[in-house]
Protein backbone atom coordinates (compact mmCIF):
# COMPACT_ATOMS: atom_id res chain seq x y z
CA UNK A 1 0.00 0.00 0.00
CA UNK A 2 1.32 3.47 -1.25
CA UNK A 3 2.02 5.98 1.68
CA UNK A 4 0.07 9.36 0.83
CA UNK A 5 2.16 12.20 0.21
CA UNK A 6 1.95 14.80 3.27
CA UNK A 7 -0.07 17.69 2.74
CA UNK A 8 1.25 21.25 2.18
CA UNK A 9 0.21 24.21 4.14
CA UNK A 10 -1.23 26.72 2.38
CA UNK A 11 -4.29 29.65 2.28
CA UNK A 12 -6.64 31.03 0.26
CA UNK A 13 -8.77 33.72 0.63
CA UNK A 14 -12.24 34.20 -0.79
CA UNK A 15 -12.45 38.09 -1.14
CA UNK A 16 -15.97 39.14 -0.72
CA UNK A 17 -17.87 42.54 -1.65
CA UNK A 18 -21.83 43.87 -1.49
CA UNK A 19 -22.90 44.86 -4.79
CA UNK A 20 -26.31 45.20 -6.53
CA UNK A 21 -28.35 42.59 -6.24
CA UNK A 22 -26.27 41.00 -3.30
CA UNK A 23 -22.62 39.60 -2.47
CA UNK A 24 -20.12 39.45 -5.07
CA UNK A 25 -17.03 37.37 -4.35
CA UNK A 26 -13.59 37.53 -6.37
CA UNK A 27 -12.06 34.71 -8.75
CA UNK A 28 -8.69 34.81 -10.93
CA UNK A 29 -7.90 32.54 -13.59
CA UNK A 30 -5.23 30.72 -14.00
CA UNK A 31 -2.69 29.98 -16.70
CA UNK A 32 -3.46 27.67 -19.08
CA UNK A 33 0.39 26.85 -18.66
CA UNK A 34 -0.12 25.77 -15.62
CA UNK A 35 0.07 21.83 -14.85
CA UNK A 36 -3.05 22.05 -12.25
CA UNK A 37 -6.76 22.95 -12.96
CA UNK A 38 -4.96 25.15 -15.45
CA UNK A 39 -7.88 27.85 -17.43
CA UNK A 40 -9.85 27.67 -13.86
CA UNK A 41 -10.78 30.12 -11.95
CA UNK A 42 -10.35 29.96 -8.28
CA UNK A 43 -10.08 32.08 -5.09
CA UNK A 44 -6.06 33.52 -4.44
CA UNK A 45 -4.01 31.79 -2.80
CA UNK A 46 -0.90 29.61 -2.59
CA UNK A 47 1.39 27.60 -0.25
CA UNK A 48 3.25 28.60 3.41
CA UNK A 49 6.34 29.92 3.02
CA UNK A 50 7.69 28.91 6.13
CA UNK A 51 10.54 31.19 6.18
CA UNK A 52 8.97 34.54 4.93
CA UNK A 53 5.55 34.19 6.06
CA UNK A 54 6.36 32.54 9.67
CA UNK A 55 9.66 35.11 10.10
CA UNK A 56 9.71 37.38 13.93
CA UNK A 57 10.02 40.11 10.67
CA UNK A 58 6.13 39.27 8.92
CA UNK A 59 4.84 39.02 13.03
CA UNK A 60 6.04 42.48 13.58
CA UNK A 61 3.94 43.83 10.79
CA UNK A 62 0.52 41.65 12.19
CA UNK A 63 -1.74 44.01 14.07
CA UNK A 64 -2.74 40.81 15.98
CA UNK A 65 -1.26 38.98 18.30
CA UNK A 66 0.61 36.00 17.15
CA UNK A 67 -1.11 33.89 20.31
CA UNK A 68 -4.27 35.28 19.03
CA UNK A 69 -4.24 33.94 15.63
CA UNK A 70 -3.32 30.43 16.42
CA UNK A 71 -6.37 30.63 19.02
CA UNK A 72 -8.38 32.05 16.25
CA UNK A 73 -7.21 29.09 13.38
CA UNK A 74 -8.14 26.50 16.31
CA UNK A 75 -5.87 23.90 15.31
CA UNK A 76 -3.21 21.78 17.01
CA UNK A 77 -0.46 23.47 15.37
CA UNK A 78 2.69 25.87 16.63
CA UNK A 79 1.56 29.64 17.21
CA UNK A 80 3.86 30.67 14.73
CA UNK A 81 2.87 28.17 11.56
CA UNK A 82 -0.70 29.56 11.93
CA UNK A 83 0.30 32.85 12.21
CA UNK A 84 2.31 32.34 9.24
CA UNK A 85 -0.95 30.81 7.77
CA UNK A 86 -2.49 34.46 8.26
CA UNK A 87 0.58 36.36 6.60
CA UNK A 88 0.24 33.60 3.64
CA UNK A 89 -2.92 34.49 3.00
CA UNK A 90 -2.46 38.45 2.61
CA UNK A 91 0.83 37.61 0.89
CA UNK A 92 -0.84 35.41 -1.82
CA UNK A 93 -3.75 37.68 -2.17
CA UNK A 94 -1.72 40.68 -3.11
CA UNK A 95 0.41 38.84 -5.55
CA UNK A 96 -2.34 36.74 -7.16
CA UNK A 97 -4.82 39.94 -6.98
CA UNK A 98 -3.15 42.52 -6.40
CA UNK A 99 -4.86 43.68 -3.22
CA UNK A 100 -3.30 44.97 0.10
CA UNK A 101 -5.71 43.81 3.41
CA UNK A 102 -3.20 45.89 5.39
CA UNK A 103 -0.94 49.30 4.15
CA UNK A 104 2.06 49.86 2.24
CA UNK A 105 5.42 51.48 3.72
CA UNK A 106 6.55 54.66 3.08
CA UNK A 107 7.41 55.74 -0.55
CA UNK A 108 5.28 52.85 -2.10
CA UNK A 109 2.20 52.88 -4.35
CA UNK A 110 -0.23 49.85 -4.88
CA UNK A 111 1.40 49.75 -8.78
CA UNK A 112 4.70 49.82 -7.43
CA UNK A 113 5.07 47.63 -5.15
CA UNK A 114 3.17 45.06 -7.24
CA UNK A 115 6.16 45.85 -9.83
CA UNK A 116 8.52 45.09 -6.68
CA UNK A 117 6.95 41.58 -5.96
CA UNK A 118 6.87 40.70 -9.62
CA UNK A 119 10.22 40.88 -10.38
CA UNK A 120 11.55 39.38 -6.86
CA UNK A 121 11.02 41.75 -3.70
CA UNK A 122 10.35 40.29 -0.92
CA UNK A 123 6.60 41.14 0.12
CA UNK A 124 6.86 41.86 3.49
CA UNK A 125 10.07 44.44 3.11
CA UNK A 126 7.31 46.49 1.47
CA UNK A 127 4.36 47.03 3.69
CA UNK A 128 3.60 48.56 7.39
CA UNK A 129 1.59 47.13 8.30
CA UNK A 130 -0.71 43.32 7.67
CA UNK A 131 -4.40 43.25 8.54
CA UNK A 132 -4.87 39.87 9.85
CA UNK A 133 -7.76 40.37 12.02
CA UNK A 134 -9.61 41.17 8.73
CA UNK A 135 -9.03 37.68 7.98
CA UNK A 136 -12.12 34.98 9.50
CA UNK A 137 -11.34 31.12 8.90
CA UNK A 138 -14.20 29.51 7.29
CA UNK A 139 -13.16 25.80 5.72
CA UNK A 140 -9.92 23.42 5.67
CA UNK A 141 -9.73 21.78 3.06
CA UNK A 142 -7.87 18.77 2.56
CA UNK A 143 -6.36 17.02 -1.01
CA UNK A 144 -7.74 13.34 -0.77
CA UNK A 145 -4.92 10.98 -0.03
CA UNK A 146 -4.91 9.50 -3.49
CA UNK A 147 -3.18 12.71 -4.92
CA UNK A 148 0.40 12.97 -5.43
CA UNK A 149 0.15 16.36 -4.94
CA UNK A 150 -1.75 17.13 -1.55
CA UNK A 151 -2.22 20.62 0.08
CA UNK A 152 -3.79 21.37 3.44
CA UNK A 153 -5.75 25.09 2.81
CA UNK A 154 -7.07 27.04 4.81
CA UNK A 155 -9.92 28.81 3.54
CA UNK A 156 -10.50 32.68 5.01
CA UNK A 157 -12.98 35.04 4.34
CA UNK A 158 -12.37 38.99 4.07
CA UNK A 159 -14.37 41.53 3.04
CA UNK A 160 -12.32 43.16 -0.14
CA UNK A 161 -10.31 46.77 1.10
CA UNK A 162 -12.16 49.61 -0.39
CA UNK A 163 -10.17 51.68 -2.81
CA UNK A 164 -8.16 49.22 -4.44
CA UNK A 165 -8.87 47.77 -7.89
CA UNK A 166 -7.47 44.13 -8.22
CA UNK A 167 -4.91 43.15 -10.63
CA UNK A 168 -3.65 39.99 -11.46
CA UNK A 169 -0.09 39.17 -11.73
CA UNK A 170 -0.18 37.97 -15.69
CA UNK A 171 1.53 34.75 -14.76
CA UNK A 172 -0.19 32.27 -12.47
CA UNK A 173 -3.59 34.34 -12.98
CA UNK A 174 -4.61 35.94 -16.14
CA UNK A 175 -7.99 36.90 -15.58
CA UNK A 176 -9.74 38.45 -12.41
CA UNK A 177 -13.54 38.98 -12.03
CA UNK A 178 -15.87 39.76 -9.18
CA UNK A 179 -19.02 37.85 -9.73
CA UNK A 180 -22.33 36.72 -7.90
CA UNK A 181 -22.47 33.07 -6.40
CA UNK A 182 -25.42 32.04 -8.66
CA UNK A 183 -24.18 33.47 -11.69
CA UNK A 184 -20.90 31.74 -11.18
CA UNK A 185 -22.60 28.43 -10.25
CA UNK A 186 -24.87 29.11 -13.67
CA UNK A 187 -21.81 29.32 -15.65
CA UNK A 188 -20.13 26.55 -14.56
CA UNK A 189 -23.31 24.33 -14.99
CA UNK A 190 -23.24 25.83 -18.78
CA UNK A 191 -19.72 25.11 -19.10
CA UNK A 192 -18.47 28.37 -19.71
CA UNK A 193 -16.70 28.48 -16.52
CA UNK A 194 -14.05 25.64 -15.43
CA UNK A 195 -14.48 26.04 -10.76
CA UNK A 196 -12.52 23.61 -9.22
CA UNK A 197 -14.14 21.38 -6.60
CA UNK A 198 -13.35 23.70 -3.52
CA UNK A 199 -13.86 26.84 -5.48
CA UNK A 200 -17.26 25.42 -6.45
CA UNK A 201 -18.28 23.53 -3.20
CA UNK A 202 -17.53 27.01 -1.43
CA UNK A 203 -19.27 29.45 -4.15
CA UNK A 204 -22.34 27.32 -2.99
CA UNK A 205 -22.11 27.48 0.26
CA UNK A 206 -21.77 31.65 -0.40
CA UNK A 207 -25.32 31.42 -1.93
CA UNK A 208 -26.97 31.11 1.64
CA UNK A 209 -25.50 34.86 2.39
CA UNK A 210 -26.97 38.20 1.67
CA UNK A 211 -24.39 40.57 3.01
CA UNK A 212 -20.46 39.60 3.23
CA UNK A 213 -21.49 41.02 7.09
CA UNK A 214 -24.08 38.04 6.76
CA UNK A 215 -21.16 35.62 6.24
CA UNK A 216 -18.26 36.41 8.28
CA UNK A 217 -20.69 36.63 11.00
CA UNK A 218 -21.84 32.93 10.34
CA UNK A 219 -18.01 32.08 9.59
CA UNK A 220 -17.17 33.31 13.17
CA UNK A 221 -19.47 31.85 14.99
CA UNK A 222 -18.31 27.99 14.11
CA UNK A 223 -14.53 26.41 14.36
CA UNK A 224 -13.69 25.92 10.64
CA UNK A 225 -14.82 22.51 9.36
CA UNK A 226 -12.65 20.41 7.93
CA UNK A 227 -13.36 18.75 4.18
CA UNK A 228 -11.58 15.90 2.49
CA UNK A 229 -13.43 14.79 -0.81
CA UNK A 230 -13.47 11.44 -1.19
CA UNK A 231 -12.21 9.99 -4.96
CA UNK A 232 -14.15 7.16 -6.54
CA UNK A 233 -14.74 5.13 -9.79
CA UNK A 234 -18.43 3.53 -10.97
CA UNK A 235 -18.70 2.53 -14.81
CA UNK A 236 -15.91 4.16 -15.77
CA UNK A 237 -16.66 7.25 -14.51
CA UNK A 238 -14.90 9.04 -11.55
CA UNK A 239 -16.38 11.21 -8.94
CA UNK A 240 -15.98 13.08 -5.87
CA UNK A 241 -17.83 12.88 -2.99
CA UNK A 242 -18.39 15.55 -0.11
CA UNK A 243 -19.30 15.73 3.15
CA UNK A 244 -23.42 14.65 3.37
CA UNK A 245 -22.99 12.60 0.23
CA UNK A 246 -24.01 8.73 1.60
CA UNK A 247 -20.43 7.78 -0.12
CA UNK A 248 -18.45 10.17 2.41
CA UNK A 249 -18.14 9.08 5.67
CA UNK A 250 -18.44 12.82 6.82
CA UNK A 251 -22.02 14.04 8.06
CA UNK A 252 -22.72 17.76 5.87
CA UNK A 253 -20.63 19.78 7.63
CA UNK A 254 -20.32 22.78 5.02
CA UNK A 255 -23.75 23.31 4.13
CA UNK A 256 -25.30 24.28 0.42
CA UNK A 257 -26.62 22.25 -2.17
CA UNK A 258 -23.17 20.58 -3.95
CA UNK A 259 -21.97 17.11 -2.59
CA UNK A 260 -21.16 15.37 -5.18
CA UNK A 261 -19.32 15.89 -8.57
CA UNK A 262 -18.06 14.19 -11.62
CA UNK A 263 -15.44 14.30 -14.08
CA UNK A 264 -16.29 14.45 -17.35
CA UNK A 265 -14.15 15.29 -20.69
CA UNK A 266 -11.22 17.14 -18.22
CA UNK A 267 -14.40 19.49 -16.43
CA UNK A 268 -16.04 18.72 -12.92
CA UNK A 269 -19.64 19.21 -12.66
CA UNK A 270 -21.95 18.43 -9.93
CA UNK A 271 -24.65 15.39 -10.18
CA UNK A 272 -27.00 14.23 -7.25
CA UNK A 273 -25.52 12.26 -4.36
Amino acid sequence: MTTPAPPRDAATVVLLRDADPGLEVYLVKRSRTLDFMAGAHVFPGGRLDKAADAAPSAFALLGTEVAALHERLGEALTPARAAGLFVAAIRETFEEAGLLLGSLAPGWSLESARRAVAGGALFTTLVARLDAQTLVPWVRWVTPEVSPKRFDARFFLARAPENQDPQVDGREATEGLWIGPREALGRWGEGTMQLAPATAKSIDQLCAFRSVAEALAAAGRRAPPVAMPVVWSEDGRAYISLPGDPRHPSPDVLGGTIRRLQLEAGRYRAVPA
